[in-house]
């Protein structure tokens, strides 16, 4: 809070003199909000977050139409290796006083990053109890089986998990959302796997099972380019049932700013080309 502890204390006594009430109840293990404590945070969140879009929207119309400063991004690993590149290279056209970084992860990592405060914005996963991130849903993506070899019949077959014999299945560690998901599928039957390799990153998953007869599961929008390619087959996943919800998220008391507004818009054109060439690939089939 880049407050000195001294100056911390004062500013709790004077607000519990203030409300006639203490907010805090003090122990030798460390202090713990009292009801009123708790009940005041709530009620103030909304004022806060207001005030701090206040004072973006007073940046923004300071610095016109001119789209500068510095821009920490998250994105999944999968979405990066889709669409990252041609995002990018528009991005960066168009917008050369930004500063920007891109942190290429799993949904979960990326979301303790904004929770942290180390990124302004990314696309992942929704928080279990959303942890008091500012979301909003950006797409949902299907699931497909990749193999190098045609372990399910022709390209784009239809593929039921639990009725595979044999199959060799590469996935994330259990650290990972998917990971977890997956080997819960696996536990409960689900998904009938005689073998199981944990791998943990986008490519690394990809080259290994590229020259193989092991399979993989992961997003469809992260093979879009592979869909013409004759050394990789693609099986829409029908069973188990199995979808990703992705938010854009940021954390409420550091509204976007211009710079992440314009990214932001850009990243979701895309997504909704990319799902929407993807629907038109599965609905065909």
């Amino acid at each position: 809070m880049h407050v000195v502890p001294s100056a911390l204390s004062m500013q709790i006594r004077n607000l519990e003199e203030e409300l006639g009430t203490s907010v805090f109840d003090r122990t030798k293990k460390g202090v713990e909000a009292t009801v009123a404590g708790r009940r005041f945070y709530e009620l103030c969140q909304p004022i806060a977050r207001t005030l701090a879009f206040a004072k973006q929207e007073m940046r923004d119309l300071v610095q016109g139409n001119s789209v500068s400063g510095s821009l920490r991004v998250g994105m999944p690993s999968a979405t990066s290796f889709g669409i990252l590149g041609d995002l990018l290279q528009e991005f960066t056209s168009l917008y050369p006083n930004v500063d920007l970084t891109v942190v290429e992860a799993f949904s979960r990592y990326v979301t303790e990053q904004v929770q942290s405060g180390f990124l302004d914005v990314a696309l992942g996963a929704l928080p279990v109890d959303h942890s008091g991130l500012a979301c909003r849903p950006a797409y949902r993506d299907h699931f497909v089986l990749i193999s190098g070899r045609p372990i399910n019949g022709p390209q784009f077959s239809p593929i039921d998990l639990s009725a595979m014999k044999e199959l060799k299945l590469v996935v994330p560690s259990e650290r990972h959302l998917m990971g977890a998901t997956l080997l819960d599928y696996i536990t409960g039957g689900e998904i009938v796997a005689s073998r199981v390799m944990r791998v943990d990153g986008f490519v690394g998953t990809i080259e290994s099972i590229r020259r193989s007869d092991w399979g993989a599961v992961c997003q469809a929008i992260g093979v879009m380019q592979y869909l013409e390619r004759k050394d990789l087959f693609i099986y829409p996943i029908f069973k188990p049932v199995m979808h990703l919800e992705s938010y854009f998220l940021h954390h409420p008391s550091r509204p976007l700013t211009l710079a992440a507004r314009c990214f932001v818009e850009m990243l979701e054109r895309r997504l909704l080309a990319a799902c929407t060439a993807w629907e038109k690939i599965y609905c065909w089939k």
